[in-house]
């Protein structure tokens, strides 16, 4: 309608609207003040707005515009905004809407003019969300908290009905059931980019593939900005460990077609344009220990549920700096000889390795999870939980029911690990743990 994006709007195009007495409709809305930040029941009523047109076919609301009696823009009235109004609306939408709606959606302050920057209009762009439907929770008013389903319809916006929620929810799961083949074709297809030679090792395979696919390019830029993500991670408190992302800095990468490869002594990473990852890890502890066989592979407990969750953080805080959003489907498997000696102490150097008898290994079709990536790289709860689940479904190949790392309510075990990865794992879980999450120890 005017002539530019929504990173290209400016008073003038706002001017225009009025102008041209510009009408609401399914996709423009217009909001003479901003009611939306007074209270509780002024954010309900904003997640309501703003996922009814993402339930739709996306849209702009513009606050800041007098209506006329049809509905159509008649004048600006600036308000005030700032900085702080700007995170007071998207932490509404955080704690309302789920799940929370794609990267794309922005919210911008334009000021009336350059000698009042805190006076102005709010503008708030939503995609049509590929995710969709996206429920809202109010948590103004005295009422129970339920769950309702928004929709713009015309120039009204109205609460879906079983039968319209049930169609979205059917559009929703067709896309999940594509999706599925795509999760699996992906990790097999990296796999055998990632054949290993002929052996008795142990490895570990995580895949992460999200709904809601990025749109990065590997070019020369990308590779610099992956080593320089790899190199935030190896800061106090940003990731359970290190381990994995110091291995992988400093090795040239390989390229392939929307993908790349890096690899390191015992892990190896590849890095997709859409925000998927695949990791692969060297389980196989050191020969020696098996003083009674050097011939049989030795497979540390401890270190298998360790790797997990550091590779499962990894694969997380990969896709969500890439910008990729949605659900996240997770795959994991090991590789290993038939026969395996389970070690079961600690990396803490505290108890000695005695080789036991042998066990089978029935380390076949890989184990299956689903996340909400933002919930997976928000605090560190979910993705603690979802490694354990991951965890001891991968020990359970080799005849183990129980974990010696990770805990059914997530916590951690961190004593059993060794000295600087016990330490990396005491910052990174106070520093997640936030408001109202326990610290995982």
């Amino acid at each position: 309608m005017l002539g530019t994006d929504f990173e290209g709007l400016d008073r003038s195009h706002l001017i225009e609207l009025c102008d041209l007495r510009a009408a609401e409709d399914v996709d423009l809305d217009f909001k003479q003040d901003n009611a939306y930040i007074k209270d509780a029941d002024g954010l309900d009523e904003f997640a309501k707005d703003v996922t009814a047109m993402a339930n739709a076919r996306g849209g702009l609301i513009v606050v800041g515009v007098t209506e006329n009696d049809q509905g159509n823009a008649e004048q600006l009235n600036p308000i005030a905004i700032s900085d702080k109004m700007h995170n007071q609306l998207v932490q509404g939408l955080r704690s309302r809407v789920f799940p929370f709606l794609p990267p794309d959606f922005r919210i911008r302050l334009i000021a009336d003019s350059p000698s009042t920057p805190e006076c102005g209009y709010i503008l708030i762009g939503i995609p049509r969300s590929p995710v969709a439907p996206h429920a809202v929770r109010p948590t103004g008013g005295k009422g129970q908290q339920r769950y309702g389903y928004a929709r713009r319809l015309g120039r009204t916006t109205a609460w879906l009905d079983e039968s319209e929620i049930a169609a979205l929810y059917r559009d929703r799961f067709k896309l999940a059931e594509d999706h599925s083949h795509r999760v699996v074709a992906q990790f097999e297809d990296d796999c055998e980019w990632l054949a290993a030679p002929a052996g008795d090792g142990i490895r570990l395979d995580i895949s992460l593939v999200p709904t809601g696919r990025a749109e990065r390019r590997i070019d020369r830029t990308f590779l610099q900005e992956v080593r320089e993500f790899l190199g935030a991670l190896a800061r106090p408190g940003v990731a359970p460990s290190a381990t994995l992302s110091r291995v992988l800095l400093g090795h040239a990468p390989e390229i392939r077609r929307g993908r790349m490869r890096i690899s390191g002594p015992g892990v190896h990473a590849i890095w997709h344009s859409d925000g998927s990852a695949h990791l692969r890890v060297d389980l196989t502890s050191d020969p020696a220990l098996a003083a009674q066989d050097a011939t049989t592979t030795v497979l540390n407990l401890t270190l298998l549920e360790s790797r997990v969750l550091y590779g499962l953080h990894l694969a997380c805080a990969y896709a969500e700096w890439a910008g990729a959003y949605g659900d996240a489907d997770v795959l994991a498997s090991t590789s290993s000889p038939t026969q395996v000696l389970l070690d079961r102490t600690p990396l803490n150097g505290t108890a000695r390795f005695v080789p036991g008898v042998p066990v089978s290994s029935d380390s076949g079709s890989p184990c299956h999870r689903i996340g909400y990536l933002e919930a997976l790289c928000n605090g560190s709860m979910q993705v603690r939980s979802m490694a354990h689940d991951i965890g001891t479904d991968l020990l359970a190949d080799y005849g183990v029911y129980e974990p010696t790392l990770l805990r059914p309510d997530a916590t951690v075990r961190s004593e059993r690990l060794a000295q600087r990865e016990r330490a990396e794992m005491a910052a990174w879980l106070a520093s997640a743990s936030g408001s109202n999450e326990p610290d995982g120890l």
